[in-house]
């Protein structure tokens, strides 16, 4: 019988949720969606998550030489995760963020906690997406052509510094609403997560919402999310034509007919379902009425009786948006522009409609009031526009010529880094230095700003 000292139990390690052996290769998965490996120079085999030394290295080494070897296995490990994990979705490598790496979470818009002065608080606990939609804001997934890093917020250190939040914003109605540049559900442990959200929001009549395409939704996911007090998902659904909403996901593994399967399933749940479905113009006009008549549809067969803790009163099913064009983000060619008015006439012409058939929809959320939405206290910002700010850098950027840096509690988003350069500046030459970067953007605490 193998005593404790013969062997490391992974299954003792949370963050560790596979591991598998080859050759003196060990690839280990962090949280179901990241991969790391390490090279072993040692010979042992694995067995039920357990990583044990052969018989003959047993016989000829002292056992406090045992043990000295495995610290040295989990420092590789621990190297691995810090400096070469990998996102399985999206092939990119991804910044592991805890507690202990002394990075604030607020100040960036791919990860951490964002709060633009409302009883909302924007959760973000990880970027990288499983599909790749043609029109995507923020363009994300595998095909991306701006996105070279990715980022993974422990769960313990994202609901530490939730909680800082909500104590400063007074907890009496606040939201948390997960969403990101990447997919939500790809988190783990998702269900985890929620629930410590919603412990601490329920104390002041809060809750809990999220955002998902529904590719990673199941069955047994959202009886978890029901149990861990999720309120509310707001579901992507923009298209009901099976190879259309393909296109639209620009996914081959984008099957509608299981997300709406998912939709009714999550209608019949305790948790509210939102569908969210975006218009574009010249791309899914057609389609995009198709997805309003699905909800209508789903809410006549089993209508809404969750109550919203903030407004006392019943969510609406439907919240449709237009899609907009950003800086980073993808756009359909064909895809043509259209003004916020016309968008809303359009809207009240699908509300007309339904009302001749005695059917009331409310497709006009434009100013949030039916999720209860209001002002709250913002927390500070520590800095002034054109200030000049000595700043650490501690992590590669989002995108190409950018580095991330902190400064007074804040993450700083440092862009063009090799604007008018005649050098090329890498992160790797930039690491750990203190830098002078002139501040250009302040609002919603969201930090940008230009070495100097």
């Amino acid at each position: 019988m193998n005593s404790n000292s013969e062997f490391i139990d992974f299954n003792n390690f949370k963050m560790i949720t596979d591991i598998k052996q080859r050759k003196n290769k060990l690839v280990i998965e962090i949280n179901k969606n990241y991969e790391t490996a390490v090279i072993l120079d040692y010979d042992t085999y694995l067995e039920d998550s357990k990583l044990f030394f052969s018989h003959d290295l047993l016989k000829n080494i002292h056992k406090k030489r045992i043990e000295s070897l495995k610290s040295g296995i989990l420092n590789l490990i621990s190297i691995g995760v810090s400096q070469n994990l990998v996102n399985k979705y999206t092939n990119r490598k991804t910044n592991y963020i805890s507690g202990s790496s002394q990075i604030p979470l607020i100040g960036h818009t791919a990860f951490g906690l964002i709060d633009r002065g409302t009883n909302i608080i924007q959760v973000r606990g990880l970027s990288g997406c499983n599909i790749n939609c043609p029109f995507c804001s923020v363009d994300e997934g595998k095909h991306s052509k701006t996105r070279k890093n990715d980022y993974f917020v422990d769960m313990d250190y994202l609901v530490e510094e939730y909680k800082k939040i909500v104590e400063f914003k007074g907890n009496k109605r606040i939201e948390a609403h997960f969403d990101g540049q990447g997919e939500p559900s790809l988190y783990y442990p998702l269900p985890e997560l929620i629930q410590n959200l919603n412990e601490i929001n329920k104390k002041g009549d809060g809750l809990v919402s999220m955002q998902s395409n529904g590719v990673n939704l199941s069955y047994k996911l959202i009886d978890e999310l029901e149990e861990a007090g999720l309120h509310r998902i707001n579901l992507s659904i923009n298209a009901i034509d099976e190879l259309k909403s393909r296109m639209l996901s620009g996914s081959k593994i984008y099957n509608i007919n299981k997300i709406l399967d998912i939709a009714e399933y999550i209608k019949n749940s305790k948790i509210h379902l939102l569908v969210a479905s975006l218009l574009l113009p010249n791309v899914n006009e057609e389609e995009f009425k198709k997805v309003i008549d699905f909800a209508v549809k789903l809410e006549q067969k089993n209508p809404q009786n969750i109550i919203n803790p903030i407004t006392k009163k019943k969510n609406p099913i439907l919240g449709v948006q237009m899609c907009l064009s950003y800086k980073f983000g993808r756009k359909i060619k064909k895809m043509k522009s259209w003004k916020f008015n016309s968008f809303y006439e359009l809207l009240k012409s699908y509300e007309q409609e339904y009302k001749t058939k005695g059917i009331f929809v409310n497709l006009d959320l434009s100013k949030f009031e039916a999720f209860g939405t209001h002002k709250r206290k913002k927390l500070p910002t520590p800095f002034k526009l054109n200030e000049v700010v000595k700043t650490k850098i501690v992590l590669d950027g989002r995108v190409n010529g950018e580095v991330i840096g902190v400064a007074k509690n804040r993450i700083i988003q440092i862009i063009d880094i090799n604007k008018n350069k005649s050098k090329n500046i890498t992160y790797q030459k930039l690491e750990g230095k203190i830098v002078n970067v002139k501040i250009n953007r302040v609002q919603d605490n969201i930090i940008v700003g230009q070495k100097i």
